[in-house]
């Protein structure tokens, strides 16, 4: 697969250097990019780290192609580096990768997906997933562009019917409901087989979320429904028990839905804002590692 190009959609060079500010390559290396082979293109990108640093560029593209972005992914999980988030702001899956926790991790036709007692979660990588890194973060964010990244946006309740897109066979036959938070890169699902929850999610669809949620939380809770955070790349499906106090800490996969940050609209913490042609679909955090 062919190297794709750095650009990061902000073409201006630096007086000093010559340099683009946005991918650090020279006005010749970005006007020969398409004649160049795949090992010109690895040339121009091992440059790149030295010259951004020295331009003091924030966000960097890496050079992944997709069965490299792959391998990456599967090894986050199967070595247990980190932690994988999709979602945004106020409504965000977890799907912690440690080494005390039994992960099952598969490589599939499209990506990877890996399951736990608690949860699950699928990475589906197309040619046009890219990485990003930013200078002094830990974190690596997967972004696409935006036409193929945005999701139907719905800010109410909506019946979708069965989720025929489950990570796992078993749960095709369950039913689906978007609770609507309106964002453009994620959605969040609650799934259940229980009738008598399908019957209390239905009589409140076309009602917004903060209508909606006073009303199910309590049966919710109880219920621990399946809960699903989704974007046009990522799922994770968590089967944990509903946190009832905000004073209890979340351990192992789980889902933070927190109304007063859902109210802010954003797509992804503003530290981690990607460049404008792309919205996020998912977020690895590496461990910290003690100095």
């Amino acid at each position: 697969m062919a190297r794709h190009s750095p650009c990061l959609g902000i073409c201006q060079l630096d007086d000093a250097t010559g340099f683009c500010v946005g991918c650090g390559r020279s006005s010749s290396e970005i006007g020969d990019w398409i004649s160049m082979n795949d090992a010109d293109r690895d040339q121009v990108w091992a440059k790149l780290p030295e010259r951004r640093a020295a331009l003091s560029i924030r966000v960097q593209l890496q050079p992944w192609t997709r069965n490299e972005l792959i391998e990456w992914a599967e090894r986050t999980i199967s070595d247990r580096l980190g932690t994988w988030v999709t979602g945004a702001p106020g409504a965000v899956a977890e799907f912690p990768c440690t080494t005390d926790r039994n992960i099952d991790v598969e490589t599939t036709s499209d990506g990877i997906i890996a399951r736990a007692s608690d949860a699950s979660f699928r990475l589906r990588v197309s040619d046009k997933v890219r990485a990003f890194t930013f200078a002094n973060e830990g974190a690596v964010v997967l972004g696409l562009p935006k036409a193929r990244a945005r999701l139907k946006s719905n800010s109410v309740l909506e019946d979708l019917g069965v989720d025929a897109d489950a990570i796992d066979d078993g749960h095709r036959d369950e039913k689906l409901f978007d609770l609507g938070i309106g964002r453009k890169g994620s959605r969040f699902y609650i799934r259940t087989a229980d009738i008598g929850l399908v019957g209390t999610l239905s009589e409140q669809t076309g009602r917004h979320w903060s209508e909606v949620m006073p009303a199910i939380g309590t049966r919710l809770r109880n219920g621990a429904p399946t809960r699903i955070i989704e974007s046009a790349a990522a799922r994770i499906e968590t089967f944990a028990r509903i946190l009832i106090s905000e004073a209890e800490s979340p351990f192992g996969a789980h889902i933070c839905f927190l109304p007063d940050d859902l109210q802010s609209g954003e797509e992804i913490p503003a530290g981690l804002a990607l460049p404008e042609f792309a919205l996020p679909v998912a977020i690895f955090y590496p461990h910290t590692v003690p100095a």
